[in-house]
């Protein structure tokens, strides 16, 4: 194909994304989608295999999977206008149950030239806990209702035997059936976008254009591959448990081998499988190591299945990456992001090239109501987004996931309008990020008063192992927390996975750690320093210890003379 055609192609499938995306995130129901945009949206070929997305970035690799297993499960019985649906993570593409998978099939003189999906995360879909997602999950069937694949909507609508089903198994019906049909209308949406572009060119050039993608990114990431020297790197991390062994950390690590434009990753010195639910499907292993890939290499390859040409995977069934039925995975989050961090350490050996670690403890709590401001019973589901870690440039960004920046903390207002709770803090915390020339970026707290009785339900991560620095960066000195009635007589710390009965008047707080650092602390520029202890980021204590950096508390002013020795006799002390 003409290369400008493609490029305008490329725009427009880029529009049928976006737009899909924007229709799903505007008529979803549930805070979790239409506030923290907890979801995706994507165009696959006729193949199922992922050429376009827009969302949630690590989604976008799985969907090759919930294509694959529609394709198959329905082979010969597909017609236009119809929907499908899918969360069972042991078939679909989906981490976790809460993630349901929507797949349409796009048909054009009666045939299907491509199918267009979206994934969104419904607040509740039965299970041990409110939220479905719970700490004492020993196998699947724990975690929810599991839906292998059904046919959701046809030429007659909403298919009500299935829509009664998972009404009747979700504690907030009316917000999972609204945010359902929310995901069917993009996705129809979507394909009446590509009909109207195979109208507007020709079936045979977007089928062509779809093809011509995914081979651009697989060559831009080979390409970019052959830059780097050929060799092997090794990245290594740990949970700290899986909530049932709480002595036994759980390792995560990465084999990555380089030769020309390949690479390999071999996940088979990671701990095996565990009782708790820390494990994590394939698919989620795949998408928190690709995006590693294309973020250090080069950010602007289209995220699509060329990517997964390029990489190798050896991934034995019978890991924490690699859980097999029916073991339970909806924390996977904590788990995956350390399979990023991981394979970020392990590229930092071939490359050169890294960032700081995001903040670890990373992950997302849910608390159920029996009445809710409405009146009704209701989830509060929320994603505990981190700061991210330094960087050659700049240091890291408040408040943003790894991996997943475009999911935004659910805001204060509609937290205090939905939910019968009040948020009595939510403010950077002082020397919690990681010193460094470009220091990570702050944590936080963020504290909930109950104003009626409820469950919590805690997913988070490391509350043992915290991050690191690199380039002669420093981890940060704190670790993520969970805290009941901080600063009272009853205050208690909890793990990084619990359920908990709360009485009404609980407060409840998530402090969470800073991002790592990047480069010696020494060489950041004194009056960064200062501005970071105005604001309140870093205290006069650790300007000294961490920084070298003497301020002055009257005038608030950097006293050089005294930095400078402070900076002296530092290098001495490394000479």
């Amino acid at each position: 194909m003409d290369p400008i055609t493609l490029e305008v192609l490329g725009y427009r499938m880029g529009e049928v994304v976006h737009t899909m995306e924007h229709l799903l995130f505007h008529s979803g129901y549930s805070p979790i989608l239409r506030e923290s945009y907890d979801g995706s949206a994507t165009i696959l070929d006729r193949n199922g295999y992922v050429v376009a997305g827009s969302g949630a970035p690590y989604h976008l690799f799985p969907y090759y999977y919930t294509a694959q297993y529609i394709i198959d499960r329905f082979k010969g019985e597909i017609s236009p206008g119809d929907s499908f649906m899918a969360n069972d993570p042991y078939h679909s593409g989906n981490s976790h149950v809460p993630d349901m998978a929507v797949v349409t099939p796009v048909f054009f003189d009666g045939e299907i030239i491509a199918y267009t999906a979206c994934i969104a995360h419904k607040p509740d879909l039965g299970g041990l806990v409110p939220g479905s997602s719970s700490a004492g999950a020993r196998e699947i069937f724990h975690e929810g209702v599991l839906f292998p694949g059904v046919r959701i909507w046809s030429n007659d609508g909403i298919n009500r035997d299935v829509e009664a089903i998972l009404r009747q198994n979700s504690r907030t019906p009316d917000e999972v059936a609204g945010d359902v049909r929310a995901q069917v209308g993009c996705t129809q949406v979507g394909a009446q976008r590509i009909v109207s572009l195979c109208q507007e060119y020709s079936a045979e050039e977007i089928c062509q254009a779809f093809e011509e993608w995914i081979v651009i990114s697989q060559r831009r990431l080979g390409d970019e591959l052959e830059k780097i020297p050929d060799g092997v790197g090794v990245g290594t991390a740990y949970l700290d448990n899986d909530s049932v062994d709480l002595d036994r950390p759980v390792k995560i690590e990465v084999k990555v081998t380089k030769s020309g434009s390949r690479i390999s990753l071999d996940f088979s010195g990671s701990n095996e499988i565990v009782t708790g639910p820390v494990n994590i499907r394939p698919q989620s292993t795949e998408a928190g190591a690709t995006l590693v890939l294309i973020g250090l290499l080069d950010p602007k390859i289209p995220i699509n299945d060329g990517i997964r040409r390029a990489v190798e995977f050896i991934n034995p069934p019978g890991r924490v990456t690699h859980a097999v039925f029916p073991a339970p995975v909806n924390n996977y989050y904590p788990t995956m992001h350390l399979v990023y961090c991981s394979v970020l350490k392990a590229m930092d050996q071939l490359t050169g090239r890294v960032v700081a670690p995001a903040a670890l403890g990373i992950g997302g709590n849910t608390i159920g109501y029996v009445k809710a401001r409405n009146g009704l019973p209701a989830v509060q589901y929320e994603l505990q987004n981190t700061s991210l870690g330094g960087t050659p440039s700049n240091d890291g960004a408040f408040g943003a996931m790894a991996m997943n920046q475009v999911t935004p903390s659910t805001s204060l207002e509609i937290l205090e309008t939905e939910y019968p709770m009040r948020v009595t803090r939510f403010e950077p915390l002082v020397d919690s990020a990681g010193p460094g020339e470009f220091r990570g970026g702050v944590g936080y707290v963020r504290e909930y008063e109950l104003l009626s009785a409820a469950k919590l339900s805690i997913r988070m991560g490391q509350f043992k192992f915290g991050g690191w620095g690199v380039n002669g960066g420093k981890g940060p000195k704190t670790t993520a927390k969970a805290v009941l009635n901080d600063g009272s007589d009853t205050e208690e710390l909890l793990p990084p996975l619990q359920t908990r009965d709360l009485p009404s008047g609980t407060r409840f707080a998530i402090k969470m750690s800073g991002g790592g650092g990047y480069g010696n602390p020494y060489k950041r520029d004194p009056q960064r320093v200062l501005l970071d202890v105005t604001n309140g980021y870093v205290s006069v204590e650790a300007a000294v210890e961490d920084y070298g950096v003497a301020i002055n508390r009257d005038s608030m002013t950097v006293d050089d003379e005294k930095t400078l020795e402070l900076r002296s006799n530092k290098t001495k002390e490394r000479g």
